[in-house]
């Protein structure tokens, strides 16, 4: 039981995990997907359910390669069980975050205890960024609970040589690699692997049983290894990236990760800088950047008085962290979300340390968690007054209210309860209000979601979006039966035959009457097409002081 002071924390703690699960899952039932990428993603996996192929990832009748199949492969599995839809598309990526968490717990249960364990739950599902991954669905949110999960199995293997956790671990392994590629067996084995150097295991490096592990975890990525040859080794003659002879195979271990960490692949990004992913861990991290940092200074000045399976720990957390935020620092490729798969064992280090620092009740430590606690609280109110949503203003003042409420009923526990449950209720407030803002600025403006409103009483007239971002028709054939295209030229609009339906911006319906034939205009709205941007983008558009696309939607029937 966590106490502090004779003061049971436990029950606290479960009710505080309760409420950011809660949270969290709202968002499964968004009627829309928020991210550009997340609609694509769906759009690859809507594919295969409905061609039946699921070897090949295709976008736009286009082979497309960038990213290994699994999260495709599960998510088009949910799409064939339950339909294709929002909820289903969220709802895998989901359960992988929560797979992550379980398995953050059980690392740290088998390091530090029951006790720390229960706070590592906590962090893990109140963490600002694993909560936002874990509904704006990427790689990120099977990453994570992969990676974990291979890293449990792998640490109970060093310790055990057990089939089962030989397979286990394998197969997670595996299912990292079929996610984001080659690249994630360092993060999974870099926690180890600095083990092994600081307890002088050098032969771990090459011992059978641990060459046995690499090649059951690769034998186990043979259905990608497959897949990517079919669609592309063995068929030279298709144009990827402009060029044909391209191989699925090398792309999946050497461009796609090693190219893009030397810059030197066909996808680059020359924006990175050292120090990136240290400004995006300060608010990735909320509310528990303070007592990373606590941490790390108090295991270091702690690590001479350990004994030596103490020190590994730390060593193991360490170097899971490090080694992978170094290498990500160093690349130019850079995306804020490349480091939440590392916060598992950040948040370990963290929780241990909460557990110690609440037997003893420290004086700095609580006065900088009350620092980030007011700095969160002070944005979001910040925020949210700027935006002016009254509705979403007062929900969040009633969430305020009734926390001040319990803090007065509870205030002979003020510090322990300030620095471990007020924090969760603050980052959760963040992301509801961050969270809400979004959706009401796609159900106010978002484009594929008010056509699919619109043309709700015609589901089978297709729809031709011109000249709009692509991620406007992917998201609107996800929501709609009939053909949803996308076309960038007059020349590509259908011919004589029957009607369809066109969106365009009003200022082009001149230059196109000439090939339009007859037209009946459904509606003019004020919309945007592009989904994703920076945060002063959204709180504009939240205001209503962003510019607009000025639409029209007309029947056209071709002459």
């Amino acid at each position: 039981m966590v106490r502090t002071h004779g003061f049971l924390l436990t029950r606290h703690i479960r009710w505080a995990i309760v409420l950011a699960l809660l949270v969290n899952a709202a968002s499964l039932f968004t009627p829309v997907i928020n991210e550009g990428d997340s609609v694509l993603y769906a759009v690859l996996s809507q594919h295969m359910v409905q061609t039946g192929n699921w070897g090949d990832l295709v976008l736009d009748k286009l082979d497309w390669l960038d990213k290994p199949h699994f999260p495709f492969w599960l998510t088009a599995l949910f799409f064939k069980i339950g339909g294709v839809s929002t909820f289903n598309y969220i709802l895998p990526g989901f359960l992988f975050h929560l797979l992550g968490s379980y398995y953050t717990y059980r690392i740290a249960r088998m390091f530090y205890g029951r006790d720390v364990a229960l706070l590592a739950l906590l962090m893990v599902v109140s963490t600002y960024h694993l909560m936002y991954t874990s509904s704006a669905i990427k790689a990120e949110a099977f990453l994570t609970g992969s990676i974990t999960a291979a890293c449990y199995y792998w640490l109970r293997y060093d310790a055990r040589a057990r089939a089962k956790y030989l397979l286990l671990a394998a197969l997670f392994s595996a299912i990292s690699v079929m996610t984001k590629g080659i690249f994630t067996l360092i993060t999974i084995a870099s926690g180890l692997a600095c083990v092994w150097i600081y307890r002088g295991q050098w032969r771990n490096f090459w011992s059978p049983k641990w060459l046995l592990a690499l090649a059951l975890s690769l034998l186990f990525t043979f259905p990608e290894v497959l897949a990517l040859y079919v669609q592309f080794d063995a068929h030279p003659e298709k144009l990827v990236f402009g060029k044909t002879g391209v191989s699925g195979i090398r792309f999946f271990l050497w461009d796609s990760q090693f190219g893009r960490f030397f810059n030197s692949g066909p996808i680059k990004n020359e924006a990175g800088t050292p120090l990136y992913f240290v400004h995006v861990f300060i608010w990735a991290f909320l509310p528990w950047v303070a007592a990373f940092v606590a941490a790390l200074v108090a295991g270091v000045r702690a690590f001479a008085g350990q004994n030596q399976e103490e020190r590994a720990k730390f060593v193991f957390l360490c170097g899971a962290f490090f080694v992978t935020f170094g290498l990500f620092s160093a690349t130019s490729f850079q995306l804020d979300y490349y480091t939440v798969i590392l916060f598992p064992f950040a948040i370990i280090l963290c929780a241990n340390f909460m557990q110690q620092w609440l037997q003893r009740d420290s004086t700095p430590f609580f006065v900088a968690q009350i620092g980030v606690l007011v700095f969160t609280l002070v944005l979001v109110f910040a925020l949210a007054v700027y935006v002016g949503n009254a509705r979403l203003l007062v929900g969040l003042l009633l969430m305020a209210c009734a926390t001040v409420a319990y803090a007065v009923v509870q205030r002979r526990y003020i510090r322990p309860l300030t620095a471990v449950i007020y924090p969760v209720v603050a980052v959760c407030m963040l992301y509801v209000f961050l969270e809400a803002t979004t959706l009401g600025i796609n159900l106010q403006y978002g484009m594929a979601y008010n056509l699919n409103k619109l043309l709700a009483q015609d589901r089978s007239t297709p729809v031709y979006v011109y000249q709009f971002d692509s991620i406007v028709a992917w998201e609107l054939g996800i929501y709609r039966d009939a053909p949803s295209v996308g076309v960038q030229s007059a020349a590509q609009l259908p011919g004589p035959g029957a009607d369809y339906i066109l969106v365009v911006r009003e200022a082009q319906i001149a230059e196109l009457s000439a090939v339009l034939g007859r037209t009946q205009l459904l509606a003019q709205r004020a919309w945007v097409d592009h989904k994703t941007g920076t945060l002063p983008r959204q709180l504009n558009l939240a205001r209503g002081v962003e510019p607009l696309d000025q639409v029209s939607v007309l029947r056209v029937t071709p002459p």
